[in-house]
């Protein structure tokens, strides 16, 4: 009888600990998605960023013409460009050799990201970015916003 009681005492501690295993691996895979994913949403705010203070550095200061190349709208963006990419919820993010997130080479990733842009008054945008991936069966992502303001603004002449 108490080798019958050790034997139940033993395997329950054993399928536990590969429980706890189990959860453990998971939990990491799930962490380390997230951690890359917020590194992307906020890489994709940056680059809408970059475009905009590069019309400031065209000197693209006036309620006409700082949001060139920003319209309002839904894209995807990419590092390497200072224009936005048409919108398409079935084209996954690359990485190259590199360890560069892009659109055009490399491996396909589990990643998709969505820039969306909208325009609050003449002089601010409400910048969103949406990063969507799916793994161990279940729909993830994660969500980063800002707003994007003319403050160099020119008076119109």
């Amino acid at each position: 009888m108490e080798i019958i009681i050790s034997i139940g005492v033993i395997i329950t501690a054993l399928v536990a600990a590969v429980a706890l295993i189990s959860y453990s691996v998971y939990s990491i895979g799930i962490s380390k998605s997230r951690i890359t994913a917020m590194g992307l949403a906020q890489d994709g705010l940056e680059i809408v960023r970059n475009i905009r203070d590069n019309n400031w550095l065209n000197y693209k200061r006036k309620v006409s013409n700082w949001r060139d190349e920003l319209n309002a709208g839904v894209y995807r963006v990419q590092f390497d460009t200072n224009n936005l990419l048409s919108y398409s919820s079935t084209t996954p993010l690359k990485i190259d050799s590199n360890g560069f997130y892009q659109y055009p080479n490399g491996n396909n990733t589990f990643f998709y990201r969505k820039v969306t842009l909208e325009y609050i008054g003449d002089n601010q945008i409400k910048l969103t970015c949406e990063v969507t991936w799916q793994q161990y069966g279940r729909n993830n992502s994660v969500k980063a916003e800002t707003r994007l303001y003319n403050w160099l603004e020119e008076p119109e002449t």
